[in-house]
Order: C-alpha cells, then structure tokens, then sequence
C-alpha cells in the first residue's frame, strides 16, 4: 500500500495586525486634518495614504498584512501531523475537524471553454485542520497547492475517518463535483 503524506505550509495570524491598520487608520485621518489646507500636503498624504497598503498587499511579510506563511512545515500523514519539529501521533489526537476548500488552481463553473469568464478559481488558502491533542486545541490555516495533493489530503482523510476517532470533515466542493469540473475543463 502507498504511504500519503502531505508537506505543506500553513498561515500564522499576526497578533496585533488589526490594531496596527486601526492605528495606521487613525493617523492618516489625523494627518488629514493637518494637511487639508496645503495642495503639496494633500498630495504627500494621499501617497502615504495608499502606496503602503498596495505594497503590503503584494508582499508576502508585510506590516499590514493579517497572517504570514509560517517558516515550519505542515506534515499530514495517516499516523501522526507533524509542525515543524513537533509531532502529533494520531493515538493521542482525540477529535479532528477539517475544512476543504479547494486545491491552487482549481476552476469551478466554467460551462464551456468558449467563455473562460464565466468561472472562478480557488486560492488553495482556505483549507483548515483542527484538532485536540491531549485537552490542548492545535488549529492550521494550510495551502493546497495542486490537485495531487488535493488526491493525497483525500487519502489521509479517509484513513483518520476509518479509525474511528471523532471527526468532522466540511468540504466546500464534493470530491464528484471536484472530478466533474477537471473532465469538463479538459474537455
């Protein structure tokens, strides 16, 4: 039998981002108020107003962005998860819950090929795992990068839920839907 084992990244939120933006936020305005009288201000502020939010948003680390890509790895695996250095076996897990909400790359609702525009595409971001390992909650925002590992997450899923332990899987697309819309976008 072919052992699956997923290596991923997963996301870290910042502590105090949102206050960071809220701070950022209230000195604009406040600058504002200084600089209204003053074209040359104005202009000044308007920069400082919109570059750095635009070049935060396109930077990976960044002052005002909300969660980082964490420096350790997420491992998957049928017998234990595994962040960075830390290990989890899969007999002291007591109760998983994982969200699925698509692979990088996966197009959904494409009707015909005629009109590419009709359809959307997944980030691969938005999957989660949850679980409590000996009375303490371990939760990891994760990256599915390409349907391969989509097929390989699916495998290790099926071998958790066969142990018996409490689980909880929520997919934001069936695994038929997911297979449907590959055959009709290669088609």
């Amino acid at each position: 039998m072919q052992e699956h084992k997923l290596t991923t990244v997963f996301y870290q939120y910042k502590s105090f981002a949102a206050l960071r933006m809220l701070l950022y936020a209230v000195l604009a305005i406040g600058f504002f108020f200084i600089a209204r009288h003053s074209t040359f201000l104005l202009v000044i502020w308007t920069v400082l107003l919109i570059v750095p939010p635009v070049l935060g948003a396109l930077r990976k680390k960044s002052f005002f962005s909300l969660q980082n890509i964490d420096d350790r790895k997420l491992i998957l695996t049928p017998e234990y998860v595994q962040v960075g250095i830390e290990k989890y076996e899969w007999g002291g897990i007591e109760t998983v819950a994982i969200y699925l909400g698509g692979y990088y790359g996966f197009k959904y609702g494409r009707k015909n090929k005629r009109s590419p525009a009709t359809g959307s595409d997944v980030p691969g971001d938005d999957n989660v795992l949850a679980f409590r390992y000996k009375g303490k909650t371990q939760s990891y925002q994760f990256f599915l990068r390409d349907y391969n590992s989509y097929v390989t997450i699916c495998h290790i899923i099926d071998a958790w839920k066969a142990s018996g332990k409490s689980f909880v899987l929520k997919e934001q697309f069936s695994r038929d839907y997911i297979r449907e819309q590959i055959r009709s976008n290669q088609n």
